[in-house]
């Protein structure tokens, strides 16, 4: 063979071994050299648990490219189990990350180094969320950008806020894309509703010993209301699954966990999670197809005795919102709220005045002062463009899951899916007083059963019920 042919060859084999390098493996490989020269001059800095967060990360990812189903099941169990750390404090918001934080990065990364591997197992599950997701990222990136530029936001804390959004979507793409059967999402939920059970006992601990119970691991500034939206979201799917469950024993377990995590519930003292609970439970009533006597006869009990059952303490929160405070007007009428209800109208009225000197794409995430209610906050940060992708997205969401359990003849897939329905629901109803879907232990829950739903489209046969379109799950809404 010539010298000629020799370097010809050898140039061809080079060509078509690297020339088929996937851009996914390429681009992996220069986070993880700009990541790790970061921490190399920066781990001085960082707070004591830093390291034991990476450490933990960099197992837990190598753990994910032997086992993915590992990697998942140890993040369902840190969304509501892992300690927080500072990062960043203004006047009105803090920056803190978690333990948690570190994992869904390195799950999220060895699950892309995996698709780069192996290119059959693609970068995206088409699902009907993909396209208002990216949207709705993309404009709160833009709004963001613009309040840098404009001063209104910190370039510091605003990345911090932007890479907490794009983790919670992390978690809906990590797990639609790796669900592959009923049995795996059966799995899933198990894990997570036995989460919920060990909050549960934590809860329970804390009765008695401070006024009011949190979710574990909140920091210096625990927030009552967060744990009541955590518990309405698993009472959601538990119920749901209990209505539709053929298996007696799984019926005595769910329905025992209901009971157990519904007192909790009632000393969170969170008025805006009781009527996320009322508009969860009102759902099961109108729309379950099975043991409907048995909700409404429950509904009627409630109505007349439960007054007498519930805790004092809950009763005389309800009763406290209209005893004190300031007066309000309200179609030609007056009301008195307390200071904390009263709060949340003033959050109304700040947020129309920032919209209308920014009514576009507002002044940035975290461009203004903190709001205590999602769509006010939605409006004055990324103004009328993003909150009506906002609202596309809320309807993909709806429209999807209405759809899965109306085709579906599977019980387990129609209870999952009602009972998504109805926690949705009580989520939106909760958002006029709180920011639910940036609130992690909310959010993170909250895609965990997205994604589980969703993944539904792929992994069980639809059958479309009379009256009702067939739907392409690829379709964008």
């Amino acid at each position: 063979m010539s010298h000629n042919n020799f370097l010809k060859e050898k140039y061809n084999f080079l060509t078509t071994n690297f020339g088929q390098m996937d851009i996914r493996a390429l681009a992996l490989l220069l986070v993880l050299i700009a990541f790790s020269a970061i921490i190399g001059f920066k781990m001085a800095a960082f707070h004591p648990l830093v390291p034991i967060a990476l450490l933990a990360a960099v197992t837990l990812g190598i753990a994910t490219l032997v086992n993915t189903n590992l990697g998942l099941t140890i993040l369902i169990f840190s969304m509501l189990l892992s300690p927080e750390i500072p990062i960043a404090q203004t006047v009105e918001r803090a920056v803190t990350v978690r333990i948690e934080d570190f994992l869904i990065i390195a799950v999220f990364f060895a699950w892309f180094a995996k698709t780069a591997v192996r290119k059959e197992l693609g970068l995206l599950r088409k699902t009907p969320l993909n396209k208002p997701i990216l949207a709705y990222l993309a404009v709160s990136i833009f709004s963001t950008g613009l309040g840098i530029m404009s001063g209104n936001v910190s370039a510091k804390i605003g990345f911090f806020y932007i890479l907490k959004y794009i983790e919670f979507f992390m978690i809906f793409f990590l797990f639609v894309n790796n669900l592959e059967d009923k049995k795996q999402i059966k799995t899933f939920i198990f894990c997570f509703l036995l989460v919920s059970f060990i909050i549960g006992v934590l809860t329970y601990a804390q009765i008695g010993r401070i006024d009011r119970p949190t979710a574990p691991f909140e920091g210096a500034h625990p927030e009552p209301n967060t744990l009541g939206g955590y518990l309405v979201l698993t009472l959601a799917t538990a119920l749901g699954i209990l209505l539709y469950s053929s298996n007696t024993n799984v019926k005595l377990i769910l329905l025992g966990l209901v009971c157990f995590n519904f007192y909790p519930l009632l000393m969170t003292l969170s008025r805006s999670s009781y009527l996320a609970f009322v508009l969860l439970y009102l759902i099961l009533v109108f729309f379950s197809r099975k043991h409907r006597l048995i909700l409404i006869s429950l509904l009627v009990f409630a109505i007349l005795f439960l007054p007498f059952f519930i805790p004092e303490r809950a009763k005389d929160r309800v009763l406290y919102t209209f005893s004190y405070g300031s007066h309000y007007t309200f179609g030609g009428g007056k009301i008195r709220l307390e200071k904390s209800a009263a709060a949340r109208v003033e959050t109304w009225q700040s947020a129309m005045d920032y919209l209308q000197k920014k009514p576009f794409f507002g002044f940035g995430v975290t461009g203004v002062p903190f709001m205590d209610s999602q769509y006010a906050r939605l409006l004055a940060e990324i103004g009328i463009f993003g909150f009506l992708i906002f609202l596309w997205l809320i309807f993909a969401i709806i429209k999807s899951a209405w759809y899965i359990f109306n085709n579906s003849t599977d019980y387990f897939t129609q209870g999952l899916s009602l009972g998504f329905l109805g926690g949705f629901a009580g989520m939106l109803l909760m958002g006029l007083a709180a920011n639910v879907f940036v609130i992690v232990r909310i959010s993170e829950p909250f895609w965990f059963l997205c994604a589980c739903v969703m993944a539904l489209f792929d992994i069980q046969p639809m059958q479309a019920a009379p009256g009702i379109k067939r739907m392409d799950h690829t379709d964008s809404t």
